[in-house]
This record gives structure tokens, sequence and C-alpha cells, in this order.
């Protein structure tokens, strides 16, 4: 599996309430953790079992050395992971509220500095059981999922925003957010919203909903797919934990009702620690899917 898109350093405060009352609120707790999209679905998947190479960038700085020992340690292949010299690494003031809620503040740094596919192990992309993009380094997003069609490899789009939509063409799976399909809708009305971000008849779309699950349609029309309830410590990169485990049941050859069911799992496991060390395993995830069949 191949994941292709922004790896950053997150820097995450826990305060009691959001937004401040006063010119100093005390923080509660603190940590590090990396992050990104991309980065953090390819950690989710590596720990469901999949073998994962990331397609970054990083800076030689220390926060890039820090986010590139963590993504290792957590059994991410970042062999082709640039490195740019002198160049700073992507990274993120989170603060994360008594409720778990998260205000993300990032700074980019050279992180989505273009790079051609020449750049990276494209053959190894031919390999891939999915291919996951993020559209956060849009040269590059174009040509993997260029190259992925060619080689017959199933991809996976983590759609955010409207930024870089006219991308979206190629992805066999076009999963997006909530707050994506109103833009493209004009209006919040997530089944409503699939036809509008529908780019070909074939093409999977999903809406994720957040604490409400996903809605999706593989063309047999619309299903949703609850979310799972838990004691929620922290949301951030809950999203990017929901695409990668959905990219890695692709990789897997499982319906998208299915991957979406794991997905939903695993972000909702991922939400009850801080940062990603909740992010959770296959064992983990069976367990949930086993207590709420």
């Amino acid at each position: 599996m191949v994941c292709v898109g922004l790896s950053t350093l997150d820097h995450l405060w826990r305060v009691e309430r959001f937004p401040p009352t006063g010119s100093r609120t005390p923080a509660r707790a603190y940590d590090s953790s990396g992050g990104g999209p991309a980065a953090t679905a390819a950690v989710a998947a590596a720990r469901l079992g999949a073998h994962v190479r990331l397609w970054s960038n990083l800076g030689d700085d220390g926060a890039g050395n820090a986010a590139a020992t963590e993504l290792a340690g957590l059994g991410v292949d970042i062999s082709e992971v640039r490195r740019l010299q002198g160049g700073r690494t992507a990274v993120s003031a989170v603060i994360v509220n008594a409720d778990g809620e998260r205000h993300i503040f990032p700074y980019f740094g050279d992180s989505l500095r273009e790079a051609a596919l020449e750049d990276f192990d494209a053959g190894w992309l031919a390999g891939a059981g999915s291919v996951l993009v993020d559209l956060r380094i849009p040269g590059l997003t174009a040509q993997a999922l260029e190259a992925a069609h060619a080689a017959g490899v199933p991809s996976v789009g983590d759609v955010s925003n409207t930024r870089h939509l006219e991308l979206t063409g190629p992805l066999d799976h076009l999963i997006a957010s909530r707050e994506c399909a109103a833009a493209v809708l004009g209006r919040d009305d997530p089944p409503a919203a699939l036809a509008a971000l529908r780019q070909r008849p074939d093409q999977v779309v999903g809406v994720t909903l957040g604490e409400h699950g996903l809605i999706i349609d593989d063309g047999s029309g619309a299903r949703t797919v609850p979310a799972f309830a838990v004691d929620a410590l922290d949301t951030t990169g809950a999203g990017d934990v929901f695409h990668g485990a959905y990219a890695f049941g692709v990789a897997c050859g499982w319906p998208p009702h299915h991957c979406g069911r794991v997905a939903a799992a695993a972000a909702a496991l991922a939400c009850t620690g801080i940062g990603r060390s909740a992010i959770p395993d296959a064992a983990a995830v069976r367990a949930l899917l086993d207590d709420n069949a």
C-alpha cells in the first residue's frame, strides 16, 4: 500500500475550554506527535498489518527527524520520504478541549513542495494493494493516480475540502468530509451530496459524518455505516485514521461498506488516547466489531 501526501509534527495542548477567555490559558497536558493526513493514514494501515510506504516531504530539521523516527517506529516504510536540504517540516499547534474537540493551527513550511514521480520508486506502486492520496501535493497526486490507474491499483482519496477537487476524477473511492460535501452541494445534505461529488458512474463515493458515521454509495444505492460510541479524549487525526483503515480494506479486496465499518471502528478507537498513541491494531478493531455485531 502507498500513501501520498502530507506529513507533519503536531504539538498538542489539552485545555479545559476553548476559545480562551483571557490572555493566558493554562494547559493541563502537553505532548508532541506526528501528524498529517497521508502520514497518519499510513500509520493506521501499518497498525492493521499492511506493508505501507509513505511518499511525502520532510525538512532536514529537528521536527523532520522526530516525525521520521516516529513513523519508522510505528512500522511505516519511509524509504521514499524526501528529506529536503535546508527545508522546514510542517508543524501544527493542536488545542484539544475537555470534550476532545480539536482546533488546529498548521504551518506548512516546505512540506507541500512539488516533486516528480521520478523522485519516488514508482515501480513499487505497481505492486501495491491500494494507493491513498490526500491531495495536498497536487502534481505528485495527479501522477500517482495516473500510474495507479495504468497499473490497475485501486485508489482512495481523502477529500477534506474543495482544494484540488479537479484531481478527484481518477479516484476509485472518493471519501469526502461533511464540510467538503456541503461546499460542493451548496447546502448540508450528505445523501444529496453523493451524486454531486461523483465524477464518473463507477466511482465509489462516501461522506464522513464524524460521530454519525459514514454514508457511502458504491453504485447500488446509499448505505449508512454507523459510528462506534467511545469515551473520546482526542479526536485529532481520527479522520486520517479512518481513511488509512478504509484504504487498507480496499487493499484487502473488501466491499466498500465493510471497508467503511472497519474504518469507523479504527477511527473511534483512535479517539480514546492522545495523538497516535491510541491508533488500534487489527485485534482491537476486530474486538470492537465483534462487540457490536
